[in-house]
């Protein structure tokens, strides 16, 4: 009903030619070296110890047993998708190789967590709670001898763990990889410690590294049409599909769309995702965001269909306000099945009918318009029973349609009209309008970007 297609030929040849890279450095979250003296004043976070705690030195914080990074309150931070550097020197009884130095991440809960750590007198691992060592490596220098430094990237589902001396650059190759199955979207929680030991931990660095945008279509994983998306830019300098920003669709992008192959990404331009899959009540769950709706009138949950059944009376999803149309960029896509000619799909408070049914027979409009113009319709007709997925995409110059992931009318505007209103799904921009929708909605997602179903 609401499925995609799957080329397997297609996936097998394109996955024999992969070997990943590394994400790219974003944002930074801290840099902490301890110069200011206390380490439990919150700046840039407060250390909480555990266990033997530490000791706040000139050389940084000598840690016996642990410490977390948190807020000043003590409450520890969590990340997602981040990369961790530390800086550390082993100082006691280098003779004991059961003495281990690191930090562990993505910890807490009935998964547990992971760690990684170095042991003399070459040892490098990577762990699990509840599995013990995961992965391993043999250093070529003795990790009592160098200052070290100690790199995890955590993304999406891959854990990458780099261990190298302090006076060298790091190592291209990462000596640990992992693909997490235990928390693949786990928070990172940082925690840093050496039990058994001490170590002095120069700096600790935590900075974000968002993940692509690899859902090219907007339908909430990383799938063949996205792969058919890439091909059909292949060599073409095409921004939107060009991952590693080389200038050209390439294998480079393609290497770093197949790591998210399959899976369901977290997209950090989805601004709200009304699933509609609830079985009751009165509240339609905003799944990226704090945008939950309230039904009003007499819509109904259908399990069965995964959706929500709007019968054209007077009755709608009311949302908060989630964006202005005016303000740049955006995409409303949405599964639609049965209505009528002029019912609404998804309409703004105060501003204008994102998607709707046009009145004569049908076919997908929208009446979203700049200070000139009218309604665009498409010559597409969306009533005829059957389930279609719908789209309005604003890229900042056109208005473009889409009626199953197919371009099927664009024009040109210079601007449209802003609005600070609520959402209404299944109802008009304003009572007065009438046109509820009768029929079957689902999948309503906004982004705050060009989205090419």
């Amino acid at each position: 009903m609401k499925t995609q297609p799957t080329t397997r030929c297609l996936l097998r040849m394109i996955l024999c030619v992969l070997a990943f890279g590394g994400p790219a450095w974003a944002g930074q979250f801290f840099f902490e070296d301890f110069a200011d003296g206390n380490a439990k004043d919150g700046s840039p976070v407060n250390w909480v110890p555990r266990d033997a705690g530490y000791v706040l030195t000139p050389e940084g914080l000598e840690v016996a047993g642990g410490a977390g990074a948190g807020d000043a309150g003590g409450t520890f931070y969590t990340y997602r998708d981040v990369s961790v550097r530390v800086q550390i020197k082993r100082i006691s009884d280098h003779t004991n190789a059961e003495w281990a130095s690191g930090f562990a991440l993505r910890w807490g809960g009935p998964t547990g967590g992971y760690w990684i750590e170095v042991r003399p007198p070459n040892r490098f691992w990577l762990g699990h709670m509840n599995r013990y060592v995961l992965r391993g490596a043999a250093l070529p220098f003795n990790v009592d001898e160098k200052e070290l430094i100690i790199r995890v990237d955590a993304v999406g589902a891959e854990l990458k763990c780099w261990c190298w001396p302090a006076d060298e650059s790091m190592p291209e190759t990462p000596q640990i990889t992992l693909i997490d199955d235990v928390t693949p979207d786990g928070m990172f929680g940082l925690y840093v410690g050496t039990p058994g030991g001490k170590a002095i931990y120069r700096w600790v660095e935590t900075v974000s590294l968002p993940l692509p945008i690899v859902d090219f279509d907007g339908n909430g994983q990383v799938d063949t049409k996205d792969l058919l998306k890439m091909i059909g830019c292949w060599g073409q300098e095409e921004p939107s599909i060009d991952l590693s920003g080389d200038g050209t669709v390439d294998k480079n992008d393609l290497e770093i769309l197949m790591k998210y192959w399959g899976q369901e990404l977290e997209d950090p331009t989805l601004i709200a995702h009304w699933a509609l899959d609830e079985a009751e009540g009165r509240v339609a769950a905003d799944s990226a965001g704090t945008n939950d709706g309230t039904l009003v009138g007499n819509p109904r949950w259908q399990p069965s269909d995964g959706a929500l059944l709007f019968d054209g009376s007077p009755g709608f999803v009311t949302t908060p306000f989630v964006c202005d149309p005016s303000g740049g960029p955006f995409s409303a896509l949405a599964w639609v099945k049965g209505g009528a000619p002029g019912r609404a799909i998804l309409a703004q408070a105060n501003g204008a009918c994102w998607l709707k049914a046009a009145d004569l027979y049908g076919m997908l409009m929208t009446e979203l318009k700049g200070p000139q113009g009218g309604p665009l319709v498409s010559p597409i007709v969306i009533t005829d029973g059957a389930w279609h997925r719908v789209g309005l995409v604003w890229d900042g110059s056109n208005r473009i349609l889409y009626v199953d992931d197919i371009e099927v009318i664009r024009d040109k505007l210079g601007v449209v009209a802003g609005s600070k209103g609520s959402l209404a799904i299944g109802g008009p921009a304003s009572p007065a309008q009438g046109g509820y929708w009768s029929g079957l909605i689902d999948d309503v997602r906004i982004y705050n970007r060009a989205v090419k179903p």
